[in-house]
């Protein structure tokens, strides 16, 4: 499942700080048909770096990009100093 939600938390040493909530389902809106959009042009690469052998890594990094966007839900990512505390959590 892709990610919908980005949640950024970031607070100082007083405990103020600030809440984000990001929508990211308009950012896959755009993103999304424009990878579909751009695989012909991905497949006629790969047709014609074929005999190169790279035309095979194209293919398999293509492929990647989706399956590293479905794996980025659940993403948590907390950076903590000794003045600041930042949480970025992918919803």
């Amino acid at each position: 499942m892709i990610p919908l939600l980005l949640r950024i938390r970031v607070r100082n040493e007083d405990h103020r700080g600030v809440n984000l909530w990001l929508p990211l389902f308009l950012l896959w809106l755009i993103v999304l048909p424009l990878l579909v959009a751009l695989l012909p042009l991905v497949l006629l690469a790969a047709l014609i770096l074929w005999p190169s052998g790279k035309g095979k890594v194209l293919l398999y990094g293509y492929v990647m990009i989706f399956g590293l966007i479905g794996y980025m839900s659940g993403l948590k990512i907390d950076i903590r100093s000794r003045s600041n505390n930042i949480y970025i959590n992918l919803i």
